[in-house]
């Protein structure tokens, strides 16, 4: 995995034009793979579909799956880093007058049919390419003012993070190994009691630890499914004893079984 810093990163978009985008809305596809590029934002806002593999996206105090088939919506001015990995997928950049978005947060995001069929059309139009023609004016309006309803069906794929230092100790722990830690781990990373502990992870994240561990492995599993990973395995390794017990919680973050979410996102998508 090739890791770009601040001066890297800016160059890149400068090369592809991302720092100055013009018209009502254009796509790109980054056809770089293994890259994890660091802070940046953008003056558009921009909407990233994967057809193809997962990754993830860090924004502050959060971090986000993106599974095959979803997208999501990062606002034009938010800070976020993106791990570009074995995985294709397009974004779609809109002028922030086409799609308001008073809440400024990035979102994973349901994609239906016509989302799919929009987004995928809408690569005819990379930067510089249809600024003053009428029909991508037209049809970037379109999916501007669908991206506003689609923002309500949000996908709770978020893993917050937290700006208490004890606590992200805490969180660090956790992560290193998801399926044998336990909270007396945490505990200790973090140097608290564990009363001081609960009160505070409860207070920077809006979580449990014990939920928030659970999240966790949940978005782990989803990313070893996508890779190929087998369901047996991937619930062991998350440290589930019961495939039932590991299907349940699955299905209750993602709506769907991990049979069907691995069969679902190791098949082609139709171009």
């Amino acid at each position: 995995m090739e890791t770009l810093d601040y001066d890297a990163t800016q160059a890149v978009l400068q090369e592809h034009g991302l720092d100055r985008p013009e018209g009502v809305g254009f796509s790109f596809c980054d056809p770089s793979r293994n890259r994890f590029y660091d802070w940046h934002d953008h003056p558009y806002h921009q909407l990233i579909y994967a057809y193809a593999g997962a990754t993830q996206i860090e924004a502050d105090r959060a971090r986000f799956m993106l599974p095959c088939g979803r997208s999501a919506w990062i606002p034009a001015g938010v800070r976020h880093r993106t791990m570009i990995a074995s995985w294709d997928y397009v974004s779609l950049y809109f002028d922030p007058v086409a799609v308001p978005d008073r809440e400024a947060r990035v979102r994973i995001l349901v994609t239906g049919p016509m989302m799919h069929e929009m987004v995928m059309h809408a690569r005819r139009w990379p930067l510089g390419v249809g600024e003053q023609d009428l029909l991508s004016s037209s049809f970037f309006r379109t999916l501007g003012l669908l991206c506003g309803e689609w923002l309500q069906a949000e996908l709770p794929l978020c893993l917050p993070g937290a700006n208490n230092p004890a606590i992200t100790r805490a969180m660090d722990e956790t992560l290193r190994d998801l399926g044998h830690v336990s909270l007396s781990d945490a505990v200790r990373a973090a140097g608290m009691s564990e009363r001081s502990f609960r009160r505070a992870f409860f207070r920077e994240t809006g979580l449990r630890w014990q939920a928030w561990m659970i999240q966790a492995r949940m978005l782990e599993a989803m990313g070893r499914l996508a890779g190929g990973g087998r369901v047996t395995d991937v619930a062991a390794d998350a440290g589930y004893a019961s495939l039932s017990a590991f299907a349940k919680a699955f299905m209750q973050l993602t709506g769907e079984t991990p049979t069907a979410y691995r069969s679902r996102v190791r098949k082609p998508v139709r171009l």
